[in-house]
């Protein structure tokens, strides 16, 4: 107990060696560095707390750069989308039959108005309404491809259209009256077996007169109008099977109607 008296007492009498003035100057200079602590401290936790919030955005910054980087590296590895109008067009260019200037105005006609698919979307269903069963329809390139076998249209080594083939052809002809902008050829299509008994009917002549059969009762019948039409004979020529075969060459016996859209409607069709 007189140790701490002693300690106490020895504090009491050093603080009263110091003059008044200089401890007040102390004190008050002990409560302004503990202030300018508080405030340094205070910055120190707020710069922390802003540098982790700007990592983090740095972060996300830096994950979508990655993102987009690896999007357009794979964007750039694809190659271009061509679509069949333009695949079309190209192929007129080529033949000749359309210059570059028209071909730049038709792309610009084609942004213009936005690529208006209505006429394919239209034509879709028509054609869903009125080909016949035994008709194969394609979409190749532009064109629409109808194929109907000949055994269904005509007899062996005739051209003479049968009743069923009138049939067949009335459906068909009801899709070419619902799209009456498109142009369309008749191509006649034959195997590779020759005539025996007259050398004057081959199958160039037995092509071209098939077809143009069936354009004479589309004019005549149906009311379609001639300018519309192109008829033509393809003979042997134009295989889609193995005329080695029995089967093949039935396939390959058949009438082609090639529907034809306009360049401008060529243009909007899509892959």
């Amino acid at each position: 107990m007189k140790k701490y008296i002693s300690t106490f007492t020895i504090i009491i009498a050093l603080a009263s060696c110091i003059p008044p003035g200089k401890l007040t100057e102390s004190l008050d200079a002990n409560t302004l560095l503990n202030k300018k602590y508080d405030t340094l401290k205070t910055k120190l936790t707020d710069t922390v707390t802003n540098f982790t919030t700007s990592l983090v955005v740095l972060n996300n910054n830096v994950n979508t750069l990655k993102d987009s980087v690896s999007y357009y590296r794979a964007l750039a590895s694809k190659p271009p989308v061509i679509t069949e109008g333009e695949v079309f067009l190209n192929q007129m260019l080529g033949l000749s039959l359309l210059s570059k200037s028209e071909l730049a105005g038709i792309k610009t006609t084609k942004g213009q108005n936005g690529g208006d698919h209505l006429w394919l979307d239209s034509f879709k269903a028509d054609m869903k309404k009125y080909t016949a069963a035994d008709a194969d329809v394609k979409l190749n390139k532009g064109y629409v491809f109808i194929d109907v076998s000949d055994k269904i249209l005509f007899n062996s080594s005739s051209y003479t259209l049968t009743k069923k083939s009138k049939q067949i052809l009335a459906t068909i002809a009801g899709l070419l009256q619902a799209q009456p902008d498109l142009t369309f050829m008749i191509e006649g299509h034959t195997d590779n077996k020759a005539f025996k008994s007259n050398v004057k009917n081959d199958n160039w002549s037995l092509s071209v007169n098939r077809a143009t059969a069936v354009a004479r009762i589309l004019q005549t019948k149906y009311k379609i109008d001639p300018k519309r039409i192109i008829a033509a004979g393809r003979s042997q020529y134009v295989p889609i099977d193995d005329n080695k075969t029995k089967a093949g060459r039935l396939n390959n016996r058949r009438i082609r109607i090639v529907i034809m859209p306009t360049v401008t409607q060529v243009m909007n069709l899509s892959k």
